[in-house]
């Protein structure tokens, strides 16, 4: 396994400031109100994740005039399992956001083990990836966005109204802004997409969830740089050390399935395995985080007025950090394209669409095949005598994971 990054871990406490927004950002606002009515942008993002921050970063360098709209209050958690898959580390050198991804980094992740019933196997990632809390990495991505010179409105919301004009509210008050590409990173059910018409006619029925607490006790036993994968019916739990102090849990649940809820899920896991049930004895996730539909893939991700960018582009099942990287890799994939083209226009949303296709939409099919081997227990206990067995197809699998 070859190490790609090296990591001096952040200590992060989940549970420190969430759904605060300081006075200033609130200032800060209001000082944009007065701007919007004054000026339009070659760029609005609609949404401040990981992907479209490095969206509007990116953009900015490269001379663009950008404004960023997130909903959220800055400092709020999310639904993400915090994994950053050792394939990133490339995008983010060419992002210039390799070194800030790393400042955040709470550890690194190098191994996964699978385990369905009493069957289970191990195996080494082929490069090292990166545990990056949501609330810290995100904070950080704003700070650079708001550093090269992007306009930050958060919380504020963005509806679409036609040929590139945004309805933007922040502050009860609502304001319509012109711009030459709107870049939806709303995430999964994209606002955007839909007022677009481009939303999947039939979505999935699947929902994710994460959640942390503390249990330091659980956690003295644990194995450096280790993804759990637990599988049972109805779901699948993976488990990470967000810290030294701190547990995450992120899983899937089918709805249909009878273990409907994510604490019904971390129960049913517990069962077999004593390392959760103590940590479920020092604490349990005093909210949840959830995001659906899954999957998602939507009709069309790019015209001459809007592009989709991350989990609104679509999402499959990510098991180990490719949903981060996804969402780097179409940052640079719509940049990519902006450059080639010196701007934005049709043909520029046809080259991101047909480089998006190439680059990421075929991988997420690879995981969903996967996924329906974790679909049922019987399935996955299969699986896991297989990969046993097999080393290559273990290899095969640890491939998948670093899409």
């Amino acid at each position: 396994m070859s190490d790609t990054a090296n990591f001096i871990p952040h200590q992060h406490n989940p549970s420190a400031a969430r759904d605060v927004e300081p006075p200033i950002q609130a200032r800060a606002n209001s000082n944009l109100i007065s701007l919007l009515a004054e000026q339009s942008f070659d760029v609005i993002v609609v949404g401040g994740g990981p992907a479209g921050s490095s969206c509007a970063i990116a953009l900015a360098r490269e001379g663009a005039s950008v404004m960023l709209v997130d909903a959220r209050t800055r400092g709020r958690d999310k639904c993400c399992g915090h994994c950053l898959s050792g394939g990133a580390w490339k995008i983010l050198s060419e992002l210039g956001l390799r070194e800030l991804v790393q400042s955040v980094a709470t550890g690194a992740t190098g191994q996964v083990a699978w385990r369905s019933g009493a069957q289970g196997f191990e195996m080494n990632l082929p490069a090292l990836g990166a545990i990056t809390p949501r609330i810290e990495l995100d904070k950080k991505l704003l700070e650079e966005a708001e550093r090269v010179g992007v306009r930050v409105a958060q919380p504020a919301t963005a509806k679409w109204l036609a040929g590139g004009n945004v309805a933007v509210r922040m502050l009860d008050q609502e304001l319509s802004v012109r711009a030459k590409l709107v870049i939806a990173a709303d995430g999964l059910g994209s606002g955007i997409a839909r007022a677009r018409g481009w939303n999947p006619k039939s979505p999935g029925r699947k929902y994710g969830f994460a959640g942390s607490w503390r249990a330091p006790l659980a956690l003295s036993n644990w194995s450096a740089q280790r993804i759990e994968m637990r599988v049972v019916r109805g779901g699948y739990l993976g488990v990470v050390a967000e810290s030294q102090e701190h547990i995450h849990v992120a899983g899937l649940i089918d709805r249909n399935s009878k273990v409907s809820r994510p604490d019904d899920l971390l129960n049913e896991v517990a069962r077999d395995w004593p390392l959760l049930a103590q940590a479920l004895q020092e604490g349990r996730p005093t909210h949840w985080n959830a995001a659906g539909p899954l999957p998602w893939k939507p009709t069309c991700i790019a015209d001459e007025y809007t592009a989709l960018v991350g989990d609104a582009a679509g999402y499959a099942e990510p098991f180990s950090g490719e949903g981060m990287r996804w969402a780097f890799e179409s940052a640079r994939g719509l940049v990519r394209a902006w450059r080639e083209h010196n701007g934005w226009n049709a043909a520029a949303a046809q080259t991101y669409s047909k480089w998006h296709c190439d680059h990421i939409a075929g991988r997420q099919q690879k995981t969903l095949r996967t996924a329906w081997f974790l679909g049922e227990p019987k399935r996955a206990a299969l699986m896991c005598q297989t990969a046993r067995a097999f080393p290559r197809v273990a290899s095969w699998l640890a491939c998948n994971m670093i899409q």
